[in-house]
């Protein structure tokens, strides 16, 4: 089963397919800029513990973003075979 959330819910090792980057956030452009493109798949690296930053492999590149940046990024939650857990 899998699920639509946001960006910044992804937890590390975890990984998501980018749904869309909502219109409203300033950064949208530079994002798509950076890779941050419909049907990118992106894996969370690192989280912060306050969850204020976190960092994301996107095409083989690690971007940290803030979470008032990545929680405006609906992604699509790879579930099961198609997802890296560290245990």
């Amino acid at each position: 089963m899998s699920s639509d959330v946001f960006l910044n819910q992804l937890k590390p090792g975890e990984e998501a397919v980018l749904i869309k980057i909502s219109d409203t956030i300033s950064t949208a452009r530079r994002l798509a800029e950076l890779g941050f493109l419909p049907g990118t798949k992106i894996t969370c690296i690192l989280s912060k513990k306050s969850g204020e930053t976190s960092a994301f492999d996107l095409r083989g590149t690690m971007i940290a973003l803030r979470k008032e940046d990545s929680s405006q990024i609906a992604i699509h939650l790879l579930e099961g075979d198609n997802c890296r857990h560290d245990h």
